[in-house]
């Protein structure tokens, strides 16, 4: 048993279109996740100079992890928007290994970044929440639209 095959991309479109533009829409929002981090990580590098200059150790131990979360983010998510990029071309040249390995690379981002968001989603506002979760949901449906994709594009060799 595997992940779900799916046919079509919303119902309307073929896989291929499907991806192209599931993989852009990604290759945006990973940017302004970018964005959003690098204004976090900046906002937090004033609160925990000031929890330093009081002297408020567990305040300062607060924001400082949660200073080096958003940084790691900001790498994350900037790598992640190369990725896409590369994606988008691999799936307009049909080739395989790219799409593959984009496949792993999106487990493996996905899970990266659900850890990190539920260990800091309390210290983050409503807005990016909402963001977050919008994000995860639409990053589980182009791992599956890429899975069938990959598969499709296995089967054709084989015939």
């Amino acid at each position: 048993m595997g992940l779900p095959q799916l046919e079509t991309c919303c119902f309307i479109l073929d896989l291929k279109t499907g991806n192209i533009i599931m993989g852009s829409i990604n290759a945006v929002l990973s940017f302004i996740m970018f964005i959003i981090m690098v204004v976090v990580a900046c906002t937090l590098e004033p609160l925990k100079e000031l929890a330093m200059e009081e002297s408020d150790f567990n305040a300062e131990a607060a924001f400082t992890g949660l200073y080096s979360m958003s940084i790691i983010l900001c790498l994350m998510f900037l790598a992640k928007f190369c990725f896409d990029v590369f994606f988008v071309y691999g799936v307009l040249a049909e080739r395989a290994g790219i799409i593959r390995a984009y496949f792993v690379m999106w487990v493996v981002f996905f899970l990266l970044s659900m850890f990190t968001f539920f260990l800091n989603a309390p210290h983050y506002s409503a807005g990016h929440i909402c963001m977050e979760v919008f994000y995860i949901g639409l990053n589980i449906y182009a791992i599956l639209l890429s899975h069938s994709f990959y598969k499709l594009l296995n089967s054709r060799e084989e015939v």
